[in-house]
């Protein structure tokens, strides 16, 4: 028997968030029409409503982690004004505290078997990096310097949620990181 639906549609973003979790939680292979509509208690025919099929959704997940997860700070006019130790510390601020990594990891494994997955990624890291090259830029350190602290701290932001399993601690580490960064 089947489960009982909750209710006849869901929004466009609320399809991108449970994709994204289910994604994250078992993998782009798992991730089908039929799994999803399952998991969130929704008929498929709400699905249809906003997504061809499920290449059209798998690319909209993409956009819309872009958009939601990175071009937030990478768009935002007023963090290029501020002083790069204030413009760091306010980037860090809202990836940290929106929780803006948490489907990194989940991307990074689909983008490393899908061409769409892995131009995406690579494009976002990209974009990541030149907004702390630029920090750093003003900062001013050379180009070799630039890229260096920015990895660092672009690793940091990525890889220490992991590392550290406490969102506070990965939080904290990454504001003490940022004045170290900033020494000459």
């Amino acid at each position: 028997m089947t489960e009982k639906v909750k209710r006849q549609r869901f929004s466009k973003e609320e399809w991108l968030e449970a994709g994204l979790k289910m994604l994250a939680e078992q993998g782009v292979d798992k991730l089908t029409i039929s799994s999803l509509s399952r998991s969130v208690g929704v008929a498929k025919t709400s699905f249809y409503w906003h997504f061809k099929d499920r290449q059209d959704l798998l690319d909209h997940l993409l956009e819309y982690w872009a958009s939601e997860f990175t071009f937030v700070v990478s768009e935002n006019p007023q963090l290029p004004q501020l002083e790069p130790i204030e413009r760091l510390r306010a980037i860090n601020n809202t990836v940290m505290g929106n929780d803006l990594l948490k489907y990194e990891l989940a991307i990074g494994a689909w983008a490393s078997h899908d061409k769409s997955a892995k131009a995406m990624f690579e494009s976002i890291y990209r974009r990541r990096m030149e907004v702390f090259r630029q920090a750093f830029s003003d900062a001013g350190f050379d180009e070799g310097e630039q890229e260096v602290r920015a990895q660092a701290l672009l690793c940091h932001h990525v890889w220490g949620g992991v590392m550290q399993g406490d969102p506070h601690a990965h939080k904290e580490i990454a504001e003490k990181l940022i004045p170290i960064l900033l020494k000459k």
